[in-house]
Formats: C-alpha cells, sequence, structure tokens
C-alpha cells in the first residue's frame, strides 16, 4: 500500500518468499498525522500457508540525502529495526535470527492460526497483547547514522503465546518455520540521530485478520435468473379472489363472453344434435325391417 501526503511515494507490501507475489489488501485507509500520533496507512491482508517477506520501498526524491531507522513489529514484538542509508530504495524482512541454547538459527516467517484454550491458568497473552495481535507494523523514523562498532547480528524470539478462545478465537498471527543453523558473523552497528526526538516519520500497519472474518470479500458470481412464472389458465384465477392478477383478469369479463357459459351452450347443442342424429337412424333401421311405426299418422 501506498502512503500519502509527506510520506507520498513511500509503499509497503508483503508478499510470497518464493513466488514472490503481492498478498492482497483489503480497505486501505490513510490517516492524516494529530499533535499526539504519526500519520499511518493501514490495511486488511490476505494470509497464506507459505513462508513470507516484508517488503518497504521508498521513492527517489528520499534516497539521495535522507536516511531513515526502519523498525518492524509483528504481533507487537519488535522483529528488528534496519540501517536505512541513501541510495538503498528497498528493504524488506524474509528471515529472523534466533537464539537458543547458546546456538543461533535463521527462521522464515509464516502466518498461522492463534493458539486458543479455555483454561485460564493457560492463557499467556493477556488484554493488551490482544490489541496488537495479528498484526505486522513498519515504523519510518528520518535521521542520520553513524558508524558506531563491529558486533554480531540482532537476534530475535518469536514465540507463540495462548489467548483465550472467547477472545480471538479465529485470528491469524506470526511464527517462524523453516529453522536451520546459523553461524554469527561480525557486521557495522551504527548508532542513530534522530531529526526530531520522539516524532515518527510515518507508519504502516497490515491487519492480518481476514480469516477472522472481520471483513467478508464479497465474491464475484452471477445472480442467478428469478425462475419462470407459471401462466395460469383461465379457469384457475378466476377461483382465486385475493390475487393481483387473477384480479386484473376479472376486470375484463365486461369485453370478453363468459367462456365456461360458451362451452356449456356449445355442448348443449352438441349433445342435440347427436341426439337428433341417433334417432334418425333409429328409424331408418326399423324401415328396413318392415316394422311400421304406429305413432305416425297415415297418409291419407
Amino acid at each position: 500500500m501506498l502512503a500519502q501526503n509527506h510520506a507520498a511515494g513511500f509503499e509497503a507490501w508483503v508478499e510470497g518468499l518464493d513466488d514472490q507475489k503481492r498478498l492482497n489488501e483489503y480497505q486501505i485507509e490513510h490517516h492524516p498525522a494529530t499533535e499526539d500520533k504519526s500519520s499511518y496507512t493501514e490495511c486488511f491482508l490476505e494470509t497464506i500457508d507459505e513462508p513470507f517477506k516484508i517488503m518497504v520501498n521508498k521513492p527517489v526524491k528520499h534516497n539521495r540525502n535522507t536516511e531513515f531507522r526502519s523498525t518492524t513489529k509483528v504481533d507487537g514484538h519488535v522483529l528488528e529495526s534496519f540501517v536505512w542509508l541513501k541510495g538503498y530504495l528497498t528493504l524488506w524482512w524474509d528471515e529472523v535470527l534466533e537464539q537458543e541454547g547458546g546456538k543461533t538459527y535463521t527462521s522464515k516467517l509464516k502466518f498461522a492460526p492463534t493458539l486458543t484454550t479455555d483454561d485460564p491458568n493457560q492463557v499467556t497473552i493477556d488484554k493488551a497483547a490482544l490489541s496488537t495481535l495479528g498484526t505486522i507494523e513498519i515504523i519510518l523514523e528520518k535521521g542520520k547514522f553513524a558508524p558506531s562498532r563491529m558486533g554480531n547480528a540482532q537476534t530475535t524470539k518469536i514465540q507463540a503465546g495462548v489467548a483465550h478462545e472467547e477472545s480471538k478465537k479465529f485470528s491469524y498471527s506470526v511464527t517462524t518455520t523453516d529453522r536451520k543453523p546459523y553461524e554469527p558473523q561480525e557486521s557495522m552497528h551504527y548508532s542513530f540521530k534522530a531529526e526530531h526526538v520522539g516524532k515518527i516519520f510515518h507508519r504502516f500497519i497490515f491487519k492480518v485478520l481476514v480469516h477472522m472474518r472481520i471483513i467478508d470479500e464479497p465474491e464475484s458470481s452471477p445472480t442467478p435468473p428469478p425462475p419462470p412464472r407459471k401462466r395460469k389458465r383461465y379457469s384457475e384465477v378466476i377461483e382465486i379472489d385475493t390475487d393481483e392478477e387473477a384480479v386484473d383478469i376479472k376486470g375484463e369479463e365486461d369485453v370478453k363472453p363468459n367462456l365456461t357459459a360458451k362451452r356449456m351452450k356449445y355442448l348443449e347443442e352438441q349433445i342435440k344434435l347427436l341426439s337428433g342424429q341417433l334417432k334418425q337412424k333409429s328409424k331408418d333401421k326399423d324401415a328396413d325391417n318392415g316394422i311400421v311405426d304406429l305413432t305416425k299418422d297415415d297418409e291419407e
């Protein structure tokens, strides 16, 4: 995500370590500086099941003669502070140095579900820590650096805590993976003098809380077409008094004849016609058999 105002041109993002594909960012918001707060840019961040790295880039105009101390925090804990000297456009954090049992290891960064429990005695994440759980923060401070001494690289410890299951049950936090032994090497350490003591230039905050359902990204799916309306027969419609469609059809009875009455009249006429034809056939048959109809008057 890109910063705005005085920090315009600065950009921070998180990408997959192997495929270098940027993770999706949602609901980016820009907050200007106030009397007691520095400016910051924040968003919700997609999580993946692979190692990732944190990136920050500065514009060319700040690369010529401006230096920054860049500190990264995960879940509220300092991951590492980098010397961002002039002439270097991009910084990144793709691993951490951990020390355990007198040995040093290098580990990759990875998202993982926060451990939860319903036993209060096993909870290690207090309410204060919950406010920063599931966040990645990059803090930029403007100033000057001076060489100080040679020494080993800074080590840190990312240890997964345990939260109460009613607090942030489905949250994701940052952990480590792919630990490998590392042989410490000395490097130059620098002393930092801030341009304005206690004043932060800008902050980037990623909230890795998408899997908590804090927001639900809508899926682009076509709206299903409405079911086709079944046409009612006229005989069905006139039996429904409360249906608007029935009312409309009933209103046309003054113009169109009653189909039911017309059918009944037609059937009656057909019955009379068939009855007459049957009688005539019966008379013709009797005449052929020599039977005289006594009900008829003689033609004399």
